[in-house]
């Protein structure tokens, strides 16, 4: 039996879109504004919610939006990536 089979393979290959899509209209109407903030690993999106309180959703590396710039929700899109053996996250960035 192979000792490597079934392991995780870590630091290989690149994160690829998995799904895209656009800010669903529920979803634009629940947030107030958003504004890109600088976050541990990058930059992220701070979402202003109606109801109070905030959400941090990290933004796209392909993003050309910087620290303080408004970030449009309308305008947006909502990006899954699936990378072998890290399995998947989400992104957000401008359309």
């Amino acid at each position: 039996m192979n000792i490597f089979a079934g392991k995780n393979v870590y630091g290989e290959g690149a994160w690829q879109v998995t799904e895209r899509r656009s800010f669903e209209a529920e979803e634009i109407s629940q947030v107030k504004n958003a504004e890109v903030v600088p976050s541990d690993y990058g930059l992220s999106v701070c979402f202003f919610m109606q109801k109070g309180g905030q959400i941090y959703i990290p933004l796209s590396r392909d993003s050309k939006l910087n620290a303080g710039d408004s970030f449009d929700v309308a305008n947006a899109e909502i990006l899954t990536l699936h990378k072998e053996g890290s399995g998947t996250i989400e992104r957000v960035m401008e359309k």
